[in-house]
């Protein structure tokens, strides 16, 4: 995780507030939409603790939550999105 320079606050477009599932696909979204954005998280995600979800396209036999989050983590760096602790 990285820390945010207060001074290039003004610049970004949106700030995401949690790095789940839903924090991350917003992420991944408008890092491909070319936006400036930033991620903060508090490393706590309740996803994590989800043994077996069947709700995700593309996972026929399901996937853990960590798993899906690790999964989400790679495609957002893929993009350039960095997760702030905060």
């Amino acid at each position: 995780m990285s820390k945010v320079d207060p001074a290039n606050i003004a610049k970004i477009d949106c700030l995401i507030v949690g790095a789940g599932p839903a924090g991350l696909t917003a992420a991944i979204y408008l890092a491909r939409f070319r936006r400036d954005i930033v991620v903060v998280d508090n490393g706590a995600s309740r996803a994590s603790y989800i043994p077996v979800s069947h709700n995700y396209p593309g996972f026929p036999d399901g996937i853990s939550g960590s798993d899906f989050l690790a999964q989400l983590r790679q495609q957002a760096a893929h993009y350039g999105v960095s997760v702030t602790q905060g």
